[in-house]
């Protein structure tokens, strides 16, 4: 049986809730769901398929038909609303109480994609992975090539992290970790306070760069430019090109012997017409 305390998607739970219960009783229809509650057949449609977000006052009426109470009761109702949040601030704050409802007893993978987003080093060590051979043995070692330097602890953490979302694993023959094709999406909605803190994290080691790196290491340089908020897409366009483009250099290299972190800001200094 599916567990809501494993979404963060009202509607995807829904949806796998609604193929699950239908394949033990035939009878359970759209047409069904919309009788015994009380709305449109094409309303309850267009909320599974994600084109439209539940009503608040249609939130019980959903409840009782998922037969859900107490905590987990509480869970689809903060759910419903984190679904339907706008502002980072609301989503933060929406979140913070999904994960205070759950608790400590409920682990997902999804808390564990949070996780990987926390800090700036388990990206850093992923790329490292995919150059130096590490067997896990020697964690100390390979904390200690990180600029900053990790501990071991906190590496070995890093590494059990990303092999319990099937970033990495380790080769039979010698037990050599290997970077894997998957990766963690930043798609969905709740990552965006996450990302936004791991951006934060990025541009303070940019920071601390100035400083703790050679200058033939490292370019740091600033623009500043008059520019039409309206061309706004257009430039982001010009960023996400070169991004890729640095992508596909970064492919084409032999004997990487390091992992760089590269970050690109674009915000307003001035405004015109101020913040409208």
């Amino acid at each position: 049986m599916i567990d809501i305390f494993d979404y963060l998607d009202y509607r995807a739970y829904l949806r796998d809730f609604y193929e699950e219960t239908k394949k033990e009783k035939s009878y359970f229809s759209i047409r069904f769901i919309a009788s015994k509650i009380g709305l449109n057949p094409g309303y309850i449609v267009k909320v599974l398929h994600g084109k439209v977000h539940l009503g608040i006052p249609n939130i019980p009426k959903f409840a009782k038909l998922l037969d859900l109470e107490g905590q987990r009761l509480h869970y689809f109702e903060e759910l419903v609303h984190f679904g339907r949040a706008k502002s980072s601030n609301e989503i933060e704050q929406r979140l913070e109480k999904l994960q205070m409802i759950k608790g400590i007893d409920f682990h997902t993978i999804k808390d564990d994609a949070v996780e990987y987003f926390k800090t700036w080093y388990n990206m850093a060590l992923r790329s490292l992975i995919s150059i130096y051979s590490f067997n896990g043995k020697n964690y100390r070692k390979l904390g200690n090539l990180l600029k900053p330097a990790i501990t071991a602890k906190q590496a070995k953490e890093s590494i059990q992290l990303q092999e319990r979302l099937g970033l990495i694993k380790q080769r039979k023959e010698d037990g050599i970790y290997i970077v894997t094709d998957q990766f963690v999406s930043t798609g969905e909605k709740w990552m965006s306070p996450v990302i936004r803190d791991y951006q934060k994290i990025n541009m303070e080691l940019a920071t601390n760069a100035l400083d703790d790196c050679k200058k033939e290491l490292r370019d740091i340089s600033t623009v500043t430019m008059t520019f039409a908020t309206r061309h706004m897409n257009d430039l982001r366009d010009r960023v996400k090109q070169f991004r890729q483009e640095l992508l596909l250099m970064s492919q084409d290299i032999n004997n990487e012997d390091c992992v760089m972190q590269f970050n690109i800001q674009v915000f307003p200094t001035a405004l015109l017409h101020g913040d409208k």
